[in-house]
């Protein structure tokens, strides 16, 4: 078992190691062997607050690094809703503060092959990607930081013995043992059924997870070969890559986002990427959604849409509810934004600045076209639509879309200068 551990750190050997130990038998062994081979320690511990014994756990191993002069991070975890879920992302958080705080870049967990086991069990009944499929990884990089877990070829039951042997002090989890959570009834009830098969391939579990990282590590590799340095995907070129091609694309777009999916969100993005009109969106939480803007596609945050219709003052200096000036004169002696000539109609003021509407005109020496159509033939997307400023005067005529049309109408018989500036769509 040392020999594992070793094998798995042994390019971090002169680095503080960042080590979780939540009290039971597999973190207790693990940070007992890390001791024995000499490496600097920081040990941190989670309290979940499920337990009355936690305290009591928490205690002892403030005691432990107290004797042994390790560091000792302490986290009180407050989770109201989606347990499990939320449990990981604020572990991983902390995690990655306190390898910041100590200067480090190596966070070591005691995941397991029974840990293994569940965990591809869990995916294979809630779907998800290669990756996922496989499992857990025995070493990782991301954000900076990497991930090694090396006591994952071990069963939990050699750490149990391991701890025996060497008479190492550990807790129970009772919380195991409840059926409130999905990975617990599969650790409960399906894994010792697949223990009592005397022929079931513990060790083939391994090949497995290893055989699904390196194609799921091939595969990852030509998707950000596709995307280049781009955040965007050009949808022309997205439609000729094979189908399991375009999944781990949504997926790796999502997974740099933080956002969760399952396989049927990601059918469901490739099918919005290869056959939602060209103006569309799609929401993926609260906070961002899957754009599609003619030939891309990307995600971005959510943008409010700010609706206003406001009465201009030609002697004033105006400014809209999105952030925009206006200013009319005779003539601006500077440029200091950007200034055209308008035409109006004096009878017809006040000019009023607003966003669109539906059904709005614009007029041309030929005649009238809808602002929607022109906004088609334009290829103006929906989010620049949306913020678009329109002046008209008091009858409803569109005199201009700032920075898109004007008005040269011959009815229109007086001129004056607008300047604007601000926040202004392009």
């Amino acid at each position: 078992m040392k020999k594992q551990v070793l094998k798995i750190l042994k390019e971090h050997q002169n680095k503080k190691i960042i080590v979780s130990v939540s009290g039971g038998v597999d973190s207790l062994v693990l940070f007992n062997l890390l001791l024995e081979l000499k490496f600097e320690l920081v040990l941190v511990h989670f309290n979940h607050q499920k337990r009355a014994a936690s305290k009591i756990e928490a205690d002892y191993l403030k005691e432990l690094t107290e004797k042994l002069n390790i560091p000792f991070e302490y986290f009180i975890l407050d989770i109201k809703t989606d347990f499990q879920n939320q449990a990981h992302h604020l572990r991983k958080k902390h995690l990655q503060e306190v390898a910041l705080k100590y200067h480090t870049d190596v966070i070591v967990t005691a995941h397991h092959l029974n840990d293994l086991l569940e965990t591809i069990l869990l995916k294979i009944a809630r779907g998800s990607n290669l990756l996922g499929y496989a499992g857990i990884n025995e070493r990782y990089f991301k954000d900076g930081f990497y991930y090694l877990k090396p006591l994952l070829t071990f069963k939990k039951e050699k750490l149990i013995n391991y701890a025996r042997l060497h008479h190492i002090k550990y807790f129970e989890d009772v919380s195991n043992v409840s059926d409130d959570y999905f990975r617990n009834r599969i650790r409960n009830y399906l894994l010792p059924l697949l223990k009592e098969e005397d022929e079931f391939p513990f060790a083939k579990v391994i090949q497995y997870n290893n055989t699904l990282t390196k194609t799921f590590n091939y595969l990852r590799k030509t998707t950000k070969e596709f995307l280049g340095n781009s955040e965007k995907i050009v949808i022309e070129d997205f439609s000729l890559l094979d189908e399991v091609i375009q999944e781990d694309v949504i997926c790796y777009l999502l997974e740099r986002e933080k956002l969760d999916f399952n396989q049927n969100k990601i059918t469901d993005l490739i099918n919005f990427i290869n056959g939602a009109g060209p103006n569309a969106s799609y929401s993926l939480s609260n906070e961002k959604e899957f754009i599609k803007e003619y030939s891309v596609a990307f995600i971005r945050s959510k943008v409010a849409i700010i609706s206003f219709q406001q009465k201009l003052d030609l002697k004033a200096f105006n400014v809209l509810p999105n952030g925009v000036f206006i200013e009319f004169s005779e003539e601006f002696n500077f440029e200091d934004g950007f200034i055209i000539n308008l035409c109006y109609n004096k009878n017809a003021l006040p000019l009023i600045a607003r966003t669109r509407r539906e059904g709005d005109l614009l007029y041309f020496n030929y005649g009238h076209k809808k602002l929607k159509d022109f906004y088609i033939d334009e290829k103006v997307p929906l989010i620049k639509r949306n913020k678009d400023i329109i002046i008209t005067d008091n009858k409803g005529e569109i005199l201009v879309v700032l920075g898109r049309y004007l008005n040269n109408k011959a009815t229109l018989t007086s001129t004056i200068q607008l300047k604007y500036g601000g926040k202004v769509s392009e």
